[in-house]
């Protein structure tokens, strides 16, 4: 097998045409450069130099025709050498993140994939779009290793969690619901107003807020009508049958016959954790925590 240090030795002799000098490129004794140049020779059964005067060296033919394949292969050799010490450090090979829906339309996710580019440009990562709850699952048995997920008041062990994106609820409705004539929608107006909630059913969250909502304004907590995710939630409401407390950030999706009216009298906000194993790797884990600092 071709040896990396035999390659480089005979590059620089074919650059500087002159053994000493190759020598003091690369920081070694003339007689290293020598020893290393024949026994590349040996391995290819050719002279690839001449030798009649060490101050005036030439490639040979042989030395000519192989002289792009030297300068591939050690360029080769050491691409391999960094992403082995990447995949080392975890700056290289996959990195699987689960994210909600709203990490999405909030440009969370995006500003860690740019952050994760522009530092790390040889992680493989693979994203998955995943409910809170599968994403817990899946980050405790090893299938994620990153998380963009819904706060919950406790994480399993091994697993770390921190607030990275925090922003206000609104109310998504259809275009022709009466409560749209308002610049803003008082708490007391949704007395009787059906919920769709795409909370996957728990009892966290979302399902949580409205549950505040419904305290603050006075009124039984209302029907809910439970989706499996935001974009249902969204047209069922743009369809009239009920309307949903959403983050701000699903305003981006431009969904014909869905408006959006802030809370006039609730000042509701909703958060992003990011969660990480204890092994996710620490180069990544260190640039998206830095990427998405609240």
């Amino acid at each position: 097998m071709l040896d990396g240090d035999q390659l480089e030795v005979f590059l620089a002799i074919a650059e500087t045409r002159h053994f000493v000098r190759a020598a003091d490129r690369l920081g070694i004794a003339q007689s290293v450069v020598s020893k290393r140049l024949q026994r590349l020779e040996d391995r290819l059964g050719a002279r690839l130099v001449t030798r009649g005067s060490r101050k005036d060296v030439t490639l040979t033919r042989a030395g000519q025709l192989f002289l792009d394949e030297a300068r591939a292969a050690l360029a080769s050799l050491r691409q391999a050498e960094r992403i082995g010490r990447n995949i080392a450090r975890g700056a290289a090979g996959p990195l699987r993140i689960g994210y909600v829906f709203s990490a999405a339309m909030s440009g969370t996710l995006a500003r860690a994939l740019r952050a994760l580019r522009d530092a790390l440009p040889d992680l493989d990562v693979r994203l998955s779009l995943m409910e809170t709850p599968v994403q817990f699952d899946r980050i405790v048995s090893g299938e994620i290793d990153i998380g963009l997920t819904r706060p919950r008041p406790s994480y399993p062990p091994a697993i770390t969690a921190r607030t990275v994106h925090r922003e206000r609820l609104v109310l998504a409705l259809a275009d022709d619901h009466p409560l749209t004539r308002h610049a803003a929608v008082r708490l007391a107006d949704l007395a009787g107003e059906p919920f769709i909630m795409p909370q996957f059913h728990e009892e966290v969250g979302l399902a949580e807020a409205v549950r505040d909502l419904s305290r603050a304004g006075g009124f039984p907590m209302p029907t809910l009508h439970r989706t499996d995710d935001f974009i249902s939630a969204a047209v069922l409401a743009a369809a009239g049958r009920g309307v949903v407390l959403a983050p701000a950030s699903l305003q981006h999706l431009a969904l014909d016959g869905l408006t959006f009216r802030p809370l006039a009298d609730h000042a509701a906000t909703v958060e992003l954790a990011l969660l990480c194993r204890d092994d996710t790797p620490a180069a990544a884990r260190g640039v998206i925590e830095k990427a998405l600092a609240l």
